[in-house]
């Protein structure tokens, strides 16, 4: 760490710093709030997708018992045929959002399959759908958190250690420089009283050299 310089220079420049620090500090907290409330809104988000797959899971254990048999051949009937995403920038992030989820859905062949196939097909691709945004939410909630974290540090450092840093390099600064003050007057005095004694000594030997004349 290096050396604190005790000058008015260096009083000026640590005035100065606390300044700064004091007035970046709000925008950093603001960010700061800011991006808690999106980490608790993706965090929200995250849970709900989670649930609609839990009731599409629920869903098809209830109403279709027959896809137990493992005769039943259920392969392609959605394909995932691409997966369109958007740069977004969110608090100052930039993260990548799901535009648009584009299936292949094979064709029901009523002769060959069950009834019942068509509305398999419907939950599954709405399975694939939210599994596929769900995933994507973790990145995303990933991305936050992690942003989070470093301005949260950031915060910290300025509240915690810069700002009290700086302010007790004043007071330490300051405290020098007026026992700097205090000792140039009593100095100052000191040789004032000195030059009035060797006057006033002067001036009585005068007198006395005059009288013995």
């Amino acid at each position: 760490m290096a050396r604190l310089l005790l000058s008015k220079a260096t009083l000026t420049a640590q005035r100065k710093q606390l300044a700064a620090y004091r007035r970046f500090l709000p925008s950093l907290e603001m960010k700061r709030q800011q991006l808690m409330v999106t980490v608790k809104d993706c965090q929200q988000t995250l849970q709900q997708q989670q649930q609609i797959l839990q009731r599409i899971q629920q869903r098809v254990a209830e109403q279709y018992p027959m896809l137990a048999n493992e005769r039943i051949e259920l392969q392609d009937l959605v394909v995932i045929r691409a997966v369109k995403k958007r740069q977004t920038n969110i608090v100052g992030v930039w993260i990548e959002e799901i535009e648009q989820i584009e299936f292949d859905c094979a064709p029901i062949a009523i002769m060959t399959r069950p009834h019942w196939v068509d509305g398999i097909q419907r939950l599954l691709k709405q399975a694939l759908e939210t599994e596929i945004k769900r995933l994507q939410q973790q990145k995303i909630l990933a991305r936050l958190e992690a942003e989070l974290l470093k301005v949260t540090q950031r915060v910290n450092l300025f509240d915690k250690v810069l700002i009290p840093e700086a302010l007790a390099n004043i007071r330490k600064i300051q405290i020098y420089l007026d026992d700097k003050d205090r000792e140039a007057v009593i100095t100052s005095k000191i040789a004032k009283g000195k030059r009035a004694a060797q006057s006033t000594a002067h001036g009585e030997s005068l007198t006395l050299s005059e009288a013995s004349i």
